[in-house]
């Protein structure tokens, strides 16, 4: 890949100018270099058909599926039978699109696979997509009508209270506090809804806003931020040439389609459970904690190395040198790697030890009087743990306290011989629609793939990952709603129903290796009956 990047980047400009001036812009607008990579291989692609153009070459593999198939060559059946193949190989198909499939997202494919496809619904999806917009707008809807028609009752009617406590006493809980647990479920669920149709609609002005506040890209600063990415001149790199960057608006319609509108679809006080759920705590720790942020603050201080942004690798190697000095003595390479691989917090308190035990030595460059505050760090870690453990108490309360108020008041409702036949009909889909979204299952697999993809090794996405990740979601809305092979409706419904399943088609890449294990392994498992019974008395009764 590196050989492949040199040689690219030395590609002839006039290849890169092929380019319509739409994907000129897009790469006006990507800084990273493997994009960059992907746009020149398209263009190099694409020229393989003019004899006199600066070619490239494909993949190979491609290569090789193409040439089998203009020259009608059969396939060769040489796979390997046993598992070990599937073993050693397990993961060699997988490949992380550099851009997350961004520059695949085209009209005019020229060259290279385009996934709008991956993106393009079924008739399913399209069903659940338009069920997910009615979702959006009769969810809250329902839940301002009854929570202000509750409380209009209980609070401003003659005898609402003295209705209230009788409903009350039919249920056995004709006592004080659980009147006002009523009245204050009423008022909680009544300002959820409020307060997030408030910040959807935020968001919906700060994208008209947006729309009309920034000036569209011309074709000129296109062509000229281009050539700037592309050059290899000291003197054009330095030009006064900005590179474009992504549009605010499609970073708040990420924020619109993405996260308010799949939270107005179930929204609901019974969603605070879903915070306070036992196999999530440890994940909801991890984001809530800032601990290496602190320990990174004091790292760079005590190193003074503030103004150089270093990573984490390198301030434990920076650290490890400290380490390995103090102790005079020659260590082993594993003993190194070791201090090598530790996080911040980690390296902090192996610096503690040092200093504490009288075994550090610091160069003049250092300061190791800042290695004092590692107390204030510790009380900053307790109190963030008593804050962290009081926020989930409060929220399985708040949850609690709503499922309880749900559960009476739907038990009310369907035993009252007054009660029409529609409010109670609907009252129960309410409900029901709530109880289902506990927890959002479609936001919590995307969550998932989004950290995974963006998280790193510690599934903790970063301040400046969720940046990078805003980004992302961003230029691929962008992307999307620039698409000329789709018409509005499909964009709609791309938008509204786009899941996890979506983002691991753009990002992942597969090879020709994968398929060759799936083949070899099936030969495998069909020799040796390991096959599904099941499976194969279907495949038989179909295919014969």
């Amino acid at each position: 890949s590196c050989c492949r990047l040199r040689v690219l980047q030395h590609a002839p400009l006039a290849v890169l100018h092929r380019l319509p001036a739409s994907s000129r812009a897009f790469v006006a607008r990507t800084t990273c270099l493997c994009s960059l990579t992907k746009v020149r291989n398209r263009a190099m692609t694409s020229s393989l058909a003019h004899p006199d153009a600066d070619g490239g070459v494909l993949s190979t593999e491609r290569q090789l599926r193409m040439r089998r198939v203009l020259t009608n060559t059969a396939l060769s059946f040489d796979g390997d039978e046993t598992k070990e193949a599937a073993i050693y190989q397990l993961l060699k198909h997988v490949k992380i699109d550099p851009d997350g499939g961004i520059l695949n997202l085209v009209d005019n494919p020229m060259g290279q696979k385009s996934k709008v496809p991956a993106l393009t619904k079924n008739s399913l999806q399209t069903v659940e997509a338009v069920f997910a917009a009615f979702r959006t707008v009769s969810n809250p809807a329902a839940m301002i009508f009854t929570s202000s028609r509750m409380l209009h009752r209980q609070l401003y009617d003659a005898d609402g209270v003295e209705h209230l406590r009788r409903e009350l006493s039919r249920l056995r809980m004709g006592h004080r506090i659980v009147e006002f647990s009523f009245i204050g479920a009423n008022l909680m669920e009544l300002s959820l809804a409020v307060g997030c149709i408030l910040l959807t609609l935020y968001h919906v002005f700060k994208i008209f806003c947006h729309k009309e506040n920034v000036p569209p890209v011309t074709a000129i600063c296109q062509d000229a931020a281009s050539e700037k990415l592309v050059s290899d001149s000291p003197c054009q790199k330095g030009a006064n040439v900005q590179i474009g960057e992504v549009n605010p608006r499609y970073l708040s319609e990420a924020e619109f389609w993405l996260a308010d509108l799949p939270r107005l679809q179930n929204l609901s006080c019974l969603r605070l459970l879903a915070y306070a759920h036992p196999n999530l705590l440890e994940k909801r720790r991890k984001q809530f904690c800032n601990g290496n942020d602190m320990a990174r603050a004091i790292l760079e201080g005590f190193l003074s190395c503030k103004d150089q942004y270093l990573t984490d690798a390198q301030l434990a190697e920076e650290v490890a040198k400290v380490i390995v000095q103090s102790d005079g003595l020659e260590h082993t390479d594993d003993y190194v790697e070791e201090l090598c691989s530790l996080n911040p917090s980690q390296a902090l308190c192996k610096l503690q030890v040092y200093k504490n035990e009288g075994r550090l030595k610091s160069d003049e460059q250092h300061n190791p009087k800042i290695l004092d505050r590692v107390c204030r760090l510790n009380l900053f870690l307790f109190g963030e743990l008593i804050c962290f453990g009081m926020l989930v108490t409060i929220c399985f309360m708040l949850g609690t306290l709503e499922f309880f108020h749900k559960i009476c008041r739907c038990s009310l409702i369907l035993t009252d011989p007054t009660a029409p036949m529609m409010t109670c009909a609907l009252f129960f889909l309410l409900f029901l629609n709530q109880a289902l979204g506990i927890m959002h299952i479609g936001w919590l697999l995307r969550w998932r793939v989004e950290t995974f993809i963006f998280g790193g090794t510690d599934a903790v996405v970063s301040t400046e990952e969720k940046h990078i990740m805003q980004m992302y979601l961003g230029e691929l809305v962008e992307r999307i709603w620039g698409l000329k092979v789709l018409n509005g409706f499909q964009k709609l419904t791309i938008l509204l129903g786009l899941n996890d399943d979506d983002l691991q088609q753009l990002v992942v890449e597969e090879s020709d290796a994968k398929a060759a294990v799936i083949a070899s392994i099936r030969k495998y498992m069909d020799k040796r009956g390991l096959s599904s019974g099941f499976n194969a008395a279907l495949t038989y009764a179909v295919a014969g």
